[in-house]
């Protein structure tokens, strides 16, 4: 029996959304430096998110070949 491998993408989609919301509000404070860090996180969980949805993408372009 054949298991699918899960690409989760959600998850770090929702990681940068939580990142994005807690770099304004660092910003709205006045902490730039941990704004910064924030926003660096965001991009860490897009390309993480990216990547899966490539993975996904191939996957599904395979199993049209097949």
């Amino acid at each position: 029996m054949e298991t699918a491998d899960i690409v989760d993408y959600a998850k770090p989609c929702m990681d940068a959304e939580k990142a994005l919301k807690d770099a304004h509000n660092a910003v709205l404070e006045g902490k730039f430096d941990e704004a910064m860090t924030k926003t660096m996180d965001a991009v860490v969980s897009v390309r993480l998110m990216y990547g899966a949805l490539r993975m996904m993408k191939d996957k599904e372009q395979a199993f049209a070949q097949a």
